[in-house]
């Protein structure tokens, strides 16, 4: 009698657990930001930071500095563009050819960088890809979660 109510106790662990990851595959097909690579393009040789959702970079600010960014999702980069300092203010200017990309500013010294991703069916999904914000001599990037 104990060894049938393990047997099914386990049975409706394993379904459940089944369930799960169906329903989990079933959201697999919306798109999603994997990285956003943020390189400083005006230092030699330029760093480069692989930046995940959740994740923050605080680096050194150094005035007219240019930064790439390259959005991932899919495995692959799927647009992208520059952030540059002008002197008085961060701007954004979206890479040649690149689509779906766009910045709002929060003030002269924040942006936040928009991407617009589609999936399987062209459904599009427009999702914050990265957060820039300026203070002092720091400059912070930010993957938000999403």
């Amino acid at each position: 009698m104990r060894s049938m109510r393990s047997t099914l106790a386990l049975s409706a662990a394993l379904c459940a657990a089944l369930f799960a990851l169906l329903a989990l595959s079933a959201c697999g097909g919306e798109p999603g930001i994997e990285r956003v690579d943020v390189t400083w393009v005006s230092l030699d040789p330029p760093p480069r930071w692989g930046l995940y959702p959740g994740y923050r970079q605080e680096v050194q600010f150094k005035s007219r500095s240019a930064y790439r960014v390259d959005v991932h999702s899919g495995g692959k980069v799927v647009t992208g563009g520059t952030v540059g300092d002008t002197g008085s203010s961060l701007v954004f200017l979206p890479a040649a050819g690149a689509r779906d990309i766009e910045a709002q500013a929060a003030g002269r010294d924040a942006l936040t960088i928009y991407a617009t991703l589609k999936n399987d069916k062209g459904e599009s999904r427009r999702l914050v890809c990265l957060k820039v914000e300026r203070k002092d001599d720091k400059i912070w990037f930010e993957v938000p979660k999403q």
